[in-house]
């Protein structure tokens, strides 16, 4: 018989139970921690949720951990390109902000934006900069913070900039689907040309 028929599937009470032990451990680090989390209580966490994932694994499913570690290195294999490209905006971003493009983008929008067209400017903005750049992402972390920090200035509401950047990436994305190609064939198996 093959081993894959074997295996049992974990009903969805037994498998809420790493899910909720994360909710709550983070709950508790959030709690004692406050703004320190980040600096490892939420790591923890995490490490303790998949603990639990792997005993039940092994103490009640009678997995192996040899199976677990192969079904942990291909899911990381389907994922690696979508952590690339969020580490080159991430460096994209990031290098923005350091050279002073942000801030000088600030500094003139300031100066150059009008309140009373500061919304659909916002809006044009992001949508120019999305399809310029390929990514919409990108364009939230380093334009949308800009145009953020003009409209606080400005008097506007932060939801309402959030929401004029979003639209204008939304848009971006309906119309060059860009990154759709990279993610979805992975989950899916198949290749960027056949999707």
């Amino acid at each position: 018989m093959n081993p894959e028929q074997n295996k049992q599937i974990p009903s969805p009470l037994i498998s809420s139970i790493p899910v909720v032990v994360l909710v709550a451990m983070l709950f508790i680090v959030i709690r004692y921690f406050g703004s320190d989390t980040l600096e490892g209580g939420s790591q923890i966490s995490l490490m303790v949720a998949t603990f639990v994932c792997v005993f039940i694994a092994i103490l009640f499913y009678k997995q192996r951990w040899q199976e677990l570690e192969n079904a942990i290195a291909a899911n990381m294999r389907v994922v690696t390109v979508g952590i690339v490209i969020l580490l080159l905006i991430g460096a994209v971003a990031g290098t923005w902000m350091v050279s002073g493009v942000v801030p000088s983008l600030i500094y003139y929008g300031l100066n150059i934006i009008h309140p009373h067209f500061f919304l659909a400017s916002t809006c044009i903005i992001c949508s120019v900069v999305s399809v310029m750049t390929g990514s919409s992402w990108t364009t939230v972390a380093t334009i949308g913070v800009a145009l953020i920090g003009i409209g606080k200035a400005q008097g506007f509401d932060v939801g309402w900039i959030a929401g004029a950047c979003l639209s204008a990436i939304n848009i971006e994305n309906q119309c060059f689907t860009k990154q759709t190609p990279d993610f979805t064939p992975k989950n899916v198996k198949s290749g960027v040309f056949i999707y």
